[in-house]
């Protein structure tokens, strides 16, 4: 039971963080960069993030120092921003 009882905590830690995650993410970001975006979730402090083209990537990489800035004002434990190409639905 106390196995099960921490794994749980630590299951339910993980989805609040990435739930709070999620909402910074649509505050941060503009509606059309949030259509070309897709939050994927975080591993060891960085914050893998989905575009659907070359050019979104650039222009996300552009922003990336303020994004990550706003996202570490409210969750220390993040330290890195990571965009890649990928299928975005």
């Amino acid at each position: 039971d106390i196995i099960k009882n921490v794994i749980g905590k630590m299951a339910d830690r993980k989805l609040e963080d990435h739930q709070k995650i999620h909402r910074l993410w649509i505050n941060i970001l503009n509606e059309s960069e949030l259509k070309h975006t897709k939050l994927m979730g975080v591993k060891n402090g960085t914050v893998s993030v989905y575009v659907d083209s070359p050019a979104w990537l650039y222009q996300m990489n552009t922003q990336k120092r303020k994004i990550l800035d706003r996202l570490k004002e409210e969750i220390s434990t993040i330290e890195y921003l990571s965009f890649r190409i990928g299928k975005i639905t």
